[in-house]
Order: structure tokens, then sequence, then C-alpha cells
């Protein structure tokens, strides 16, 4: 029974995000997937396929291939969009994807209750995995309003533009807070767009929101000090997670694990202005990364850990630290797509990957 499997987590290792093989991971797939779903997802390919190109794949009918694959878009692990009148459906990788859209809804049900320890093992090793090839997958962004005055403020680091550029928007429930339930910031929390948008909000993980709604939520976050993650390219917003450093895979794996590559800072850093601080330690209890300390009543910032977020700067209430462009900025690949080529070709995989697709 374990082949079917462990064939499926080899196919899911092909995408550029990885599924590196552990016992949890197994375990993971035969709580989600029924057998003969494990069988017709290890023959999905990444790009949205008709059912008919995938029950030949799988040896059978169409109509089972059609029925197995809908069970799985309905669980969120398998993606499906119409396009032109026909239904195609995708592979969903384990991030983002399987682990994360189950949870969306905001309904923790007895099976994820039961692979939330699971998935708590097993990401930190494929969070680490995932940075090795040195290429991040996310970037931090600071809110739009901290880094206007800079003259040299790039279109893909201006949130609100971003979110401007895109056709629909909607927000689901944090996948991490949801499953590890560290801490109480806000669950409402996960930042969707077009295609997935609509995929989600179609099957029911997510809802949709106006776009001005959507800024506004991403104020309301800041307040609450949650660090902004977008996907890592120029191109266009795929996401923008809303994190905590207690639940969030990424910022955990930074300051737990030593994993820098695996989140990109923004392209700034925060500047102290002495005469106004009081020094209140609000910027320190606000840094999520624990990069400032309190010093003679005045912040101390080790820039190497800083992540670029701009929480200081927004929760001063002296307006003592604005945030400028720091000279070492990471520039994003131009567009998703890129970066997965990149990182399959320093893992030696794009071969295999491009026969899937």
């Amino acid at each position: 029974m374990n082949d079917v499997y462990e064939e499926l987590r080899e196919h899911l290792d092909k995408h550029p995000t990885g599924a590196p093989f552990s016992e949890e991971l197994i375990e993971i797939l035969e709580n989600l997937f029924t057998p003969d779903e494990a069988k017709v997802a290890s023959v999905t390919p990444f790009r949205p396929k008709p059912a008919s190109q995938i029950a030949k794949r799988a040896g059978i009918s169409e109509g089972e291939a059609k029925g197995l694959l809908e069970s799985l878009a309905d669980k969120g692990l398998v993606f499906a969009r119409e396009k032109n009148g026909e239904w195609g459906y995708a592979m969903l990788p384990i991030i983002p994807g399987i682990f994360e859209f189950p949870y969306m809804r905001g309904v923790k049900d007895s099976t994820l209750k039961r692979l939330s320890k699971l998935w708590e093992r097993y990401l930190k090793e494929h969070i680490v995995k995932m940075s090795d090839t040195g290429i991040p997958f996310a970037r931090t962004i600071p809110i739009q309003e901290e880094i206007e005055s800079e003259p040299t403020v790039l279109t893909y680091e201006k949130v609100y533009e971003l979110i401007e550029n895109t056709n629909v928007v909607g927000v689901a429930h944090c996948a991490c807070r949801m499953a590890f339930d560290n801490c109480e910031a806000p669950k409402e929390a996960c930042m969707l767009f077009d295609d997935t948008c609509k995929f989600l909000v179609d099957r029911g993980f997510a809802r949709y929101i106006t776009k001005e709604e959507m800024k506004n939520l991403l104020k309301e976050m800041d307040e609450f000090g949650l660090v902004h993650n977008v996907n890592n390219s120029k191109d266009r917003l795929q996401f923008i997670c809303n994190c905590c450093s207690c639940c969030c895979g990424f910022l955990r794996a930074i300051k737990e694990l030593d994993a820098p590559s695996v989140l990109a800072g923004s392209g700034f850093e925060p500047e102290h202005f002495e005469e106004s601080c009081v020094g209140c330690g609000t910027c320190e209890e606000r840094c999520p990364m624990e990069a400032i300390e309190i010093k003679d009543d005045f912040p101390c910032f080790e820039l190497k850990r800083c992540i670029g977020c701009g929480l200081c700067a927004t929760g001063c209430p002296e307006g003592a630290i604005k945030m400028k462009r720091r000279e070492s900025a990471q520039e994003p690949v131009d567009t998703m797509v890129d970066m997965g080529l990149k990182v399959l070709e320093k893992r030696g995989k794009l071969e295999e990957f491009l026969k899937e697709i």
C-alpha cells in the first residue's frame, strides 16, 4: 500500500519546492489521499491538463479520473480551473498548496488536528531543504507608507500598487496559525490573488474582498505586528502572508534554524533618529527577529538579522525610526517561473520536471 504514496512523494519532489522523504510525509499523504486518489495524483502534471490526458497517464477511464480529481480539488490538494469551456487540473506542491490549503477553511477537523504534529516535524526539515539553492521562495515587503519617501522605491516594492494590478483578491485563514496555534494573532490573514483566489473561493477555502478592504486589512496586520511576506518575483502578486515568528515556517527557519536563504529580506533597513527617541522599547518588542536591543535607553540594531519588515518603524510612537534603502538589497527574479527553473537547474532536476509539464 505504501508504494503508491512513495510514488506520489517522488512526483511531488520533482517540483521546485520539493518533497524530501520522511516517514512523517508518507503518513501525511496516507491521511490526505485515498490510494486511488494518490494514484491519479502521482501522474497529474504541475500545470493544468484535462482529465482525459490524466486518465491516460493513470490507465483509468476519463470518468473515474474526473471524479478523483474533483474530490482532490474539493480537498485543496489539486488545483482546478475552467478555461475555454474545459476543466484543467494541476498537482499542487507541498508548499504552497498541500500543507496550506486544507487549513484555509478555518475548520480544524480531527484529521487536520492529527496532521499538525506531523507537519510541525516535517516542515522544519523541508523548509531548510528549500533553502539549499540559495534562491529564496518568498521575500519580506514593508507597508507602503514607510518607504514611499525613498526616491529609489521600485514598483515591485510598492505593496498597494501590486494589489491594484491584480484582477481579484481574497482572504483565507493562515495555515501556520491554524495548524500550530502558538499565538493569538488574527487567523484570517492569508491574502490571495487571481486564479488561486478564484479556485479557493469556488471550493470554499477563502472569500473575496475588495482591494480597499485588503489594504486596510494589511494595515491592521501591521498594527498587530505581523510581517508581510510575498512571492519573491517582480511580475505579479501570488500571495501575501501576514506572518508571526512563532508559527510561520519561513520566519522560524531564519530565527530558530539559521536558514536565512529561505526568505529574502526587503530592500530596506531601519534608520534611527536619536533626537526623537524616548527609549520606550516598542521597537524591541515588535521586532520578529530579535534584532533590536535597548541599551542605555536607545535601540541597538543588529542589521545582519534584520529582514527589513518595517515593524519597528510603524510601531514607533515618536517616529524615531524610518526605513531607508539597504545597500546590499537582493533583487528578486523576474517571474516565479524563472525562479522555479533556476532552482531545478541547481538541483539537477530541470529536465525531469520539464517532462512532467
